[in-house]
């Protein structure tokens, strides 16, 4: 009996140490859109979609993250579009294929601010070359 009491003590000792030891998630502010459409002009004028990315971005209260949530879209880019992020003015994360993007960014410092740089190869007809074409947008952490 003894044994039994001894060992139910003993659970509710880790049960409350593994309960205070977890720490407290930071919370994800608003979303905050991200839309980028890449367009390549030709040297007679043609416009071409090339790509498109679209959805959102969030920051967590704790300035130690920040979450993507978008889609990369090959329009007609010659080759597969590129996305590079930048944290705080460097580069951070680099993906180099359409699809969606859905995931939390953790940094090792002070998240004050992301540049998404994305970017696409269209073939302009009129001058038989092909061109690059890059768009930023920038998103400023509302916590800091």
């Amino acid at each position: 009996m003894m044994l039994l009491r001894l060992a139910g003590a003993l659970c509710a000792a880790l049960f409350a140490a593994t309960a205070t030891a977890t720490p407290a998630q930071a919370a994800l502010g608003p979303a905050q859109p991200v839309d980028i459409q890449l367009r390549g002009y030709s040297s007679s004028g043609h416009v071409t979609q090339v790509g498109h990315l679209g959805g959102t971005i969030r920051f967590d209260d704790g300035n130690a993250l920040y979450r993507l949530d978008v889609t990369m879209s090959r329009q007609s880019s010659y080759v597969d579009t590129k996305l590079r992020i930048d944290v705080n003015g460097a580069p951070h994360q680099y993906f180099y294929e359409s699809g969606a993007l859905n995931a939390d960014f953790p940094y090792p410092g002070t998240v004050q601010n992301v540049r998404l740089v994305f970017e696409g190869l269209y073939f302009d007809g009129a001058t038989n070359t092909a061109k690059t074409v890059t768009r930023s947008a920038f998103y400023d952490n509302p916590y800091n």
